[in-house]
């Protein structure tokens, strides 16, 4: 969230608010001292130690974020889909065709598309190249955690 300035009824204050992991950092610089504001310059050093903390929380929140990216590449909507696995229905000249859509972000930053046909394949046969798709490409071991909960995301499709 960064640094925000607010001014309450009991006092003129900024605040440093970051959320890294399960860790809420929220901290208060009064720009107020017995009820009455501060100098200038005592103000200007006041806001530059909030603007410092916030690039502090930053950079731990950034690494912490790169961090949780390379242990697990494969993310999950609420529902329990996996992002970047949706399922779709294309309209040609004269039929629908129903078919799973892959957009996998690979670790370089990349991003590699693919298309599997349900009516093709049915949708069980479908879903496993998908996942086989998305395994290969993201150098997944199949007997993990990770790939087990990906099988389980077929309920959701």
């Amino acid at each position: 969230m960064g640094v925000s300035e607010n001014n309450a009824h009991y006092g003129h204050r900024l605040r440093v608010y970051r959320k890294i992991g399960d860790v809420i950092y929220d901290e208060v610089y009064y720009l107020t001292e017995n009820g009455k504001p501060v100098t200038k310059k005592r103000e200007r050093e006041i806001r530059a130690l909030a603007r410092a903390r916030d690039k502090e929380l930053l950079a731990i929140q950034k690494d912490y974020q790169q961090e949780m990216e390379a242990a697990n590449p494969i993310k999950f909507h609420s529902d329990g889909r996996i992002v970047g696995l949706t399922r779709q229905q294309q309209q040609g000249k004269d039929r629908n065709v129903d078919i799973f859509k892959l957009r996998i972000r690979l670790p370089d930053g990349s991003i590699s598309w693919g298309s599997i046909s349900i009516d093709l394949h049915g949708f069980d046969q479908a879903f496993e190249i998908a996942l086989n798709r998305i395994v290969e490409v993201l150098d997944i071991n199949r007997r993990t955690k990770i790939y087990r909960k990906m099988k389980e995301a077929k309920k959701a499709y």
